[in-house]
């Protein structure tokens, strides 16, 4: 992912202040509650990624047969 440019920066900066005046908090708590709010709303719909520090979900692997040839892949283990 590229580093946000510099507009983007002073983009968000600007709405964590806005929001900051709101709550009347300091800007830094009030990107926190950004933060917040966006894994929020992810949540509700169920596309966020998980984060680093949480656990990893079991996702269902599929199994793997136990003969290539199965996947139709044979064709890997010709010499």
């Amino acid at each position: 992912m590229p580093a946000p440019s510099l507009a983007e920066q002073f983009c968000a900066a600007r709405l964590a202040f806005e929001l900051a005046m709101e709550l009347g908090c300091t800007p830094r708590e009030a990107e926190r509650e950004m933060r917040r709010r966006a894994r929020r709303r992810l949540d509700a719909c169920g596309r966020r990624a998980p984060d680093a520090n949480e656990p990893a979900r079991d996702a269902a692997a599929p199994a793997a047969p136990a003969d290539f040839r199965a996947w139709g892949t044979s064709w890997m283990m010709r010499d």
